[in-house]
């Protein structure tokens, strides 16, 4: 769908391209980047710097953000660190807010990205065919 800059001129963009997208997809890029040096250097947990931030989606209106992040340590538990971090959202917002420059800073809402787990079961998968083929 093509949307007009002004009523009175006949250039058009498409919805979705104009400045506002792309301020967002800077902001989400920038969450995600200052989220994962607190994560690293500021919190005092020892499974959040096991913790990588994937994925950011700011709301349009900035009052909340969804968080995706996966855990590249053996055994960790995503329920019990979705948890964590949310508990633990308060805290980092706050740490957040004093790097960003906006008016409004938004709810952390953290969510567990399973991209990972599958992309390491498919390797095992690939590994697993080879060694076979080999026999």
């Amino acid at each position: 769908m093509w949307k007009r800059l002004r009523p009175w001129t006949t250039r058009v963009i498409p919805d979705g391209e104009g400045m506002a997208g792309r301020k967002q997809e800077h902001l989400n890029e920038r969450i995600r980047q200052k989220l994962g040096n607190i994560l690293l250097r500021e919190s005092g947990d020892p499974r959040f710097q096991a913790v990588t931030i994937s994925s950011v989606s700011v709301a349009k209106d900035l009052s909340t953000a969804k968080v995706f992040f996966s855990c590249y340590a053996d055994g960790a538990d995503p329920l019990a660190l979705t948890e964590s971090l949310n508990g633990a959202a308060g805290f980092l917002g706050h740490k957040l807010a004093r790097t960003l420059t906006t008016r409004i800073n938004p709810k952390l809402r953290f969510f567990y990205d399973s991209g990972f787990d599958y992309a390491v079961e498919v390797d095992r998968l690939l590994k697993e065919a080879r060694e076979s083929e080999k026999k």
